[in-house]
């Protein structure tokens, strides 16, 4: 295992003129790097180099020069996007109550909207949209794999983490990551058609579920409880393989130790009102409420959650942390026309996500744009739902989903238009074939 970073490291920057050459395939590299995050995997020199930027970078500059890309498209998630970017701005400008973290977390958000925008530009192609589905859940589906080994072989009686230092390195945050990755793991793999890859997705998929169990994560528990039984009653008999794997591994649920049992309980109202941490949950969504209340129309900034902010509103309490809810984090940070945008970019793709499956569901040619949109969809479910008691609004497993969700209706729009166009070339045809003189012609 010696020496990994070097070997992640000249991998990464020898791959650098591809992502000039071809900057989807960047793309693919930046999502690796930005989910996975192997940099702090392996540790070492690679932990503190920073390759997603130099990634990104090369990227930007191929997108310059490439004529594989597309014009964006004019979608309501585009214009929201636009519009919620403007928001953080003016309120990191003139609102924000820690100005130096906001800004430093203002840059960080804009690189990931960046990102977001390059994808739909660079990604309005199956194949290559089935390439970032793929990766995006199979890179998250790695760790699945390791925490799952390593949860079975533990007898899930420690809590499982991931790589420290990343978006990921709190044991909530994994688990969140993981009720995410599933739907986009079982209806990813529908579409495959190499059988080594359906039996790996397969299995990632099981192994990611006990992973998630290792986590402790009351959140994640509530998501995969509510999630997988819609994914049953969706998919029903038609992945057979797929309904024995999540129930084998949920009945992992029987031999857990009581120690996750007893955490398990305290998701009851009764006892979260008494529990050290949902005390802590609803002071800071107290607190979170408060600064959305007084800051309503700029909100307080990126990061207003200081010291003095938690005194100012609950004196002699010291436990002081973010929001811990998407809602009332950007409520607090962008104030009431933060949180309408945030809202509407969410109900926007899960309704066209819902059209776009409507649509097609009958259809046997598109099938798979109906199966794409459901596990976006669900994966979008979890989001909200997790939403109630993590704070991760802005990451870019939730971004890249929208970005898909865009890219998946261009697709879709294309496909129909080229078949609305077909009807109306046969029409043209049969009505000039009624017309005598050019009977004789045709």
């Amino acid at each position: 295992m010696a020496h990994l970073d070097i070997v992640l490291i000249a991998l990464v920057v020898a791959s650098l003129p591809v992502c000039v050459w071809k900057p989807w395939i960047g793309v693919l590299l930046y999502c690796w790097l930005a989910m996975m995050v192997p940099q702090r995997l392996v540790g070492g020199v690679a932990s503190e180099c920073p390759l997603s930027k130099l990634v990104a970078a090369a990227t930007l500059i191929g997108l310059l020069f490439t004529r594989e890309r597309y014009a964006l498209p004019r979608r309501g998630e585009i214009y929201v996007l636009a519009a919620l970017w403007l928001m953080f701005l003016t309120s990191t400008a003139f609102g924000a109550i820690e100005p130096e973290r906001a800004w430093r977390k203002f840059t960080e958000v804009s690189k990931i909207f960046l990102m977001t925008g390059v994808t739909v530009v660079l990604f309005q192609d199956r194949a290559k949209l089935r390439a970032l589905l793929l990766v995006m859940s199979l890179s998250l589906g790695t760790l699945g794999i390791i925490g799952g080994v390593w949860g079975f072989e533990t007898g899930l009686q420690e809590r499982l983490f991931g790589p420290t230092g990343s978006w990921i390195g709190d044991n909530n945050a994994l688990g969140f990551a993981f009720a995410m990755t599933l739907p986009l793991l079982a209806y990813v793999r529908r579409q495959e058609r190499r059988r080594a890859l359906r039996v790996l997705l397969l299995l990632t998929f099981g192994l990611t579920i006990i992973a998630l169990f290792a986590t402790y994560s009351r959140a994640a528990f509530i998501s995969l409880c509510l999630v997988l039984p819609l994914m049953a009653l969706h998919i029903r008999t038609s992945d057979k393989a797929l309904f024995a794997v999540g129930l084998g591994a949920c009945v992992l649920i029987h031999v857990a130790p009581q120690q996750w049992t007893e955490r398990m309980h305290t998701i009851t109202p009764s006892v979260y009102r008494v529990d050290g941490s949902g005390i802590q949950r609803m002071k800071a969504w107290y607190v979170a409420w408060r600064l959305g209340v007084d800051h309503v129309w700029l909100g307080a900034g990126f990061f207003p959650f200081s010291p003095a902010v938690y005194e100012h509103y609950i004196p002699g309490y010291r436990d002081y942390h973010d929001a811990h809810n998407h809602f009332l984090q950007v409520f607090a940070e962008h104030g009431l026309p933060g949180l309408v945008g945030f809202v509407a970019l969410i109900g926007l793709v899960l309704l066209h996500l819902w059209r776009l499956w409507r649509h097609v569901r009958s259809d046997a040619r598109h099938a798979w744009i109906a199966d794409y949109a459901a596990g976006i969809g669900f994966a979008v479910v979890v989001f909200v739902v997790e939403g109630v008691f993590t704070n991760m609004p802005y990451n870019e497993l939730y971004l890249n989903l929208v970005a898909a969700t865009i890219v998946l209706q261009e697709i879709a729009a294309s496909a129909n238009g080229s078949a609305c166009a077909t009807c109306e070339e046969r029409a043209v045809v049969t009505v000039l074939r009624r017309v005598p003189i050019v009977r004789t012609w045709l």
